[in-house]
């Protein structure tokens, strides 16, 4: 029987809000021998793409509102009794926690809700790197609006609500005073005794920082780490574009910003298998880093773009080998010195670009630049 086990081949669930155009699970874990079953969310392109040619063992399985909709679990529950999966690999944010869950319920290896959730949940990743010593900035999870009220007046200079599991700054709020609050609080309709999802934090003044790469059992194995020219949060209110520009190995914020990484990830339940990261810190300018948050996934726009330029490594294709249980080699643990590496994402609006704008593509990583 060992032996029979032995030679099954490895089973690996997909579980997949991605474009699969360009997220090739297929050819990425064929090419282990891996049999892969994809369930993933139905769309136009998700239909057109696999009415082609692809490499998936099983004939994929597609979903509707595929964030809420809990009949994706129990298909792969269903799957699994019949042939029984080894791995569960999931590169969307909103999957962390889902997959996490059903290792856990199907005794299948990998990342465990209690990592997924320090990962996904803003009040729980910034109370375990408080309690370990790492500067953060004070927050409370807002359970009413007296709460709220009173977190406001204890920091004048201002407050930012968002949500605990939020991305991309989508929905979050910076309230200057009670008016505000009061506005806020009545269009989200809180509710008097239910919890909520949001949670408030002292405004911090200043640049971020964009810390990106792979991790493996709590060990960075490669890292860019580059500033803002302008935060999320702000491109999104002014309806301007922002950008990130990766920094010399030799800045000061470079090794400020790893050495709080390196703290923060033994602060956190780390994934033992080979994961990308996004982490974001807020740069106090008197404090240095703070955490605005961290993600076992890889960052949005351009920044797996800008990886292969400066890593040389496709993080999502390096992520998902990694949940699969393959170890992925790296060769380059940093961006070479000597080359600039950035990008510039516009956000949508009804506004027309200057001329010259158009003619430049904005989804695309700058080349690097030669050294000097």
């Amino acid at each position: 029987m060992a032996e029979l086990i032995r030679e099954r081949p490895r089973r690996v669930a997909v579980l997949s809000k991605k474009p699969l155009a360009t997220h090739r699970y297929d050819r990425w874990l064929s090419e282990f021998g891996i049999r892969t079953t994809l369930f993933a969310e139905d769309t136009s392109a998700s239909r057109t793409f696999l009415a082609g040619t692809h490499q998936y063992s099983t004939a994929p399985r597609l979903f509707p509102d595929w964030k809420r909709n809990r009949a994706v679990d129990q298909a792969v529950a269903a799957e699994h009794a019949e042939q029984p999966f080894d791995r569960i690999v999931a590169l969307s944010e909103c999957d962390l926690v889902r997959a996490a869950e059903l290792r856990a319920y199907l005794d299948i290896p990998g990342q465990r809700p209690a990592s997924a959730t320090a990962f996904r949940n803003k009040s729980v990743m910034k109370s375990l790197a408080g309690r370990a010593g790492l500067r953060v900035p004070d927050h409370r999870l807002v359970d009413s609006v007296a709460t709220l009220m009173d977190f406001a007046d204890s920091h004048p200079d201002g407050v930012v609500v968002k949500p605990v599991d939020g991305s991309g700054s989508v929905g979050v709020i910076e309230l200057h005073n009670r008016t505000e609050i009061e506005s806020w609080a009545h269009a989200r309709a809180l509710s008097c005794d239910d919890p909520t999802d949001y949670l408030v934090e002292e405004r911090i003044a200043g640049p971020m920082l964009s810390v990106d790469g792979l991790m493996r059992a709590g060990q960075v194995r490669a890292v860019m780490i580059g500033a803002y020219t302008r935060t999320c949060l702000h491109s999104l209110i002014e309806l301007a574009p922002h950008g990130i520009l990766l920094l010399d190995a030799d800045d000061p914020r470079v090794v400020a910003a790893g050495d709080y990484l390196t703290r923060l990830l033994r602060a956190l339940p780390v994934p033992a298998e080979t994961m990308s990261f996004h982490c974001e810190f807020f740069d106090h300018p008197h404090h240095g880093p703070m955490l605005c948050e961290i993600a076992c996934r890889t960052g949005g726009g351009n920044l797996n773009l800008i990886a292969r330029e400066a890593l040389g490594i496709d993080l999502e294709q390096a992520s998902c080998l990694g949940q699969a249980g393959i170890d992925v080699p790296v060769e380059h643990t940093m961006p070479e010195p000597g080359r600039c590496y950035g990008d510039l994402v516009v956000p949508r609006s009804a506004r027309s670009l200057p001329p010259w704008c158009a003619l430049r593509s904005t989804r695309r990583p700058a080349l690097p630049l030669p050294p000097g």
